[in-house]
């Protein structure tokens, strides 16, 4: 199946970014799993944590509770699960993916890569370094500011002509934070192929004409009428909530609404008979109020935490 199947293939170089002690026999979050939640498949376990994760860092806004559903299978090989991944070439790749093989429609994947909102690329991985966002404070927050940022910067390319893989980064003073868009993030706006290099607001004239370039003439296409991808750049606009006065909305619910569909679809993908959470967890009266956090070493067959658990408990996953 094309759904989550509790693999990670560590030796793909898309996944060289993931820390080595993410998953393996003595890492904490590993042993937390094979102590306490072992009763549920690794696919099942990972995304009852990614949902916590988003709780968390969304501040309880984006609470995916009640669209969990189990019964996910492991795969017993991962071989060749990391090719699965779209590449950083740009917007063929987010189609190939999201588009083409799992049937998300293209506004599903604009929501997806709204993850981009936290986390951060590191050099000494992928080759791309920085964050999505303006601060370190900003990447671990769950909300809709990525897609702002494809209005805020001046975006022009970076490493051109360097061993370092080709990205995008703000003409602007980067400091010890520095910024860098994918050409899979920024070709959900505009379309780089049609004009690169280019600047994606040239009325930012002198953030344009940095990096021994000169762009302030050349503004990054729109995709024209009538093209499949300007729905790509329909959603981006839509998430941002731009305001016709200048500006951005607070509302992160375009953004959180669209992101809970896609990823209900994305991670339910060609699976059968998954199950929701028995009803009884989705009044806040009866939900588990475990005496304790379950805790490496502890945890039986007959007193396994459910992954109510999981969804409830923050630092069960931290």
């Amino acid at each position: 199946p094309m759904g989550s199947d509790g693999c990670i293939d560590m030796e793909h170089p898309d996944n060289s970014g993931l820390p080595q002690d993410i998953w393996c026999d003595t890492c904490p979050l590993t042993q937390v799993y094979n102590n306490n939640f072992s009763h549920i498949s690794k696919a099942d376990f990972w995304i009852a944590a990614a949902n916590a994760v988003i709780r968390i860092a969304s501040n309880d806004e984006l609470n995916l509770k009640n669209d969990y559903v189990s019964g996910r299978v492991d795969a017993e090989s991962c071989v060749g699960q990391g090719a699965r991944l779209p590449a950083a070439s740009g917007c063929d790749a987010v189609e190939g993916v999201f588009v083409d093989r799992l049937g998300l429609t293209r506004t599903d994947a604009v929501a997806l890569l709204g993850a981009h909102t936290i986390g951060r690329g590191n050099e000494d991985f992928s080759g791309h370094h920085g964050i999505w966002v303006d601060t370190e404070a900003q990447s671990v927050v769950w909300n809709k500011r990525y897609y702002e940022e494809f209005f805020r910067r001046a975006w022009i390319p970076r490493n051109q002509n360097d061993s370092a893989p080709q990205d995008w980064t703000w003409g602007g003073r980067n400091g010890d934070s520095p910024r860098f868009f994918l050409n899979t993030d920024l070709c959900l706006a505009f379309d780089i192929e049609a004009t690169f290099p280019c600047c994606s607001d040239t009325t930012q004239r002198t953030n344009c004409d940095r990096n021994g370039q000169v762009l302030r003439n050349t503004q990054c296409a729109s995709y024209p009428a009538g093209s499949p991808r300007e729905e790509f750049a329909n959603a981006v606009e839509l998430f941002a909530g731009r305001r016709a006065g200048g500006g951005f909305s607070n509302d992160n619910t375009p953004f959180f609404s669209a992101f809970a569909s896609a990823w209900g679809k994305a991670t339910t993908n060609g699976l059968r008979d998954l199950v929701p959470l028995v009803s009884s967890l989705n009044s806040s009266s009866t939900r588990p109020q475990p005496s304790s956090v379950p805790t490496l070493g502890t945890g039986t067959a007959n007193e396994s935490p459910s992954v109510c658990d999981i969804l409830y408990v923050p630092s069960v996953m931290l």
